[in-house]
């Protein structure tokens, strides 16, 4: 399977596109533009795409508006993908327009552009993964755990890494039975998670648990997950009102001793963590029963937590 992320830019304004590659492939996102309609269509033939930004004010044979036109042009060449029209001036006829020639979304070029850039692609992205992932049968869904974790590995790119992480454990979760509804990247004006995971889990061990939800942090793969992270981690927790009692801190690069220090120095009845680093992740992958591997890691943390797994 094809890593998830893959953007096209359609803009013709340079600044723009330094912009969308700066911001984007820090998140880990592989990005890659058109400057006008030509190469714009070119690149549409290729596909593989997952979201497609156009931006409206696109110079072009019918005009300074092309790029109005060109949204058609992507749900025909690129149906798989999500389109968003990116406008300096949003009237009603254009966004009506747009969802008209299947747009998904739209994106205004005001103050809080950034932000709104973010948050709209891991919203169209995350439509795009849950049918993708969705469509999979049983063969395809480990056939593309495999090579997520094969190409997460080889990775060099941290930010890319990352992303391939959190791609990696959503498509873990939904071979598990009752913790098939996982999404990533979900954000709020406060905090950013990168994965939480539903639990309708019917298996009686999951239903004592007494949570309605599992969060999940993904972090570093070149050194230790420190205490700073942790804390973080912890305060996330504590801030869902016992919706979510359960959580998962993933740490291919494995975690210092002050984070372990800080774990055990804030136990506390009301929420457990699991930590899972590089040799943990690698078994979850490759389990034969990966619901029986997640009650192995959570009678760990319990025994950790009490003091008698050190």
């Amino acid at each position: 399977m094809r890593p998830m992320g893959r953007i096209l830019i359609i803009d013709d304004d340079p600044s723009f596109l330094q912009l969308y590659r700066a911001r984007l492939g820090a998140e880990g996102y592989l990005v890659e533009t058109a400057d006008e309609i030509e190469k714009a269509l070119v690149r549409l033939d290729q596909g593989g795409w997952d979201v497609v930004l156009v931006d409206q004010k696109l110079d072009g044979k019918t005009g300074p508006d092309t790029g109005l036109d060109l949204v058609s042009e992507v749900s025909r060449r690129a149906p798989l993908a999500k389109t968003i029209l990116v406008t300096g001036y949003a009237t009603e006829a254009a966004v009506t327009r747009a969802f008209q020639d299947g747009a998904y979304d739209y994106l205004e070029k005001g103050p809080i552009f950034r932000v709104l850039l973010l948050a709209k692609l891991r919203n169209a992205l995350e439509a795009v993964r849950a049918h993708h992932f969705g469509e999979l049968s049983s063969d395809e869904a480990e056939a593309a755990i495999r090579d997520t974790w094969a190409a997460a590995e080889s990775e060099t790119d941290p930010n890319r890494k990352g992303k391939l992480l959190e791609d990696l454990m959503v498509l873990v979760f939904k071979t598990i039975p009752g913790f098939r509804h996982a999404s990533a990247r979900r954000r709020n004006e406060e905090e950013e998670i990168d994965l939480v995971i539903r639990n309708e889990s019917t298996d009686p061990f999951w239903v004592n648990e007494r949570t309605s939800y599992i969060l999940a942090e993904c972090k570093n793969w070149t050194r230790p997950a420190g205490a700073t992270e942790i804390r973080s981690f912890l305060w996330k927790l504590s801030r869902k009102f016992n919706r979510s009692r359960l959580g998962l801190f993933i740490a291919p690069g494995g975690f210092s001793a002050p984070l372990r220090s800080d774990l055990h120095g804030e136990r506390r009845d009301d929420y457990l963590v699991l930590l899972v680093g590089k040799a943990d992740l690698r078994e979850l992958v490759l389990a034969p029963d990966r619901n029986a591997f997640m009650k192995k890691l959570h009678e760990r943390a319990v025994l950790e937590m009490h003091g008698e797994g050190r």
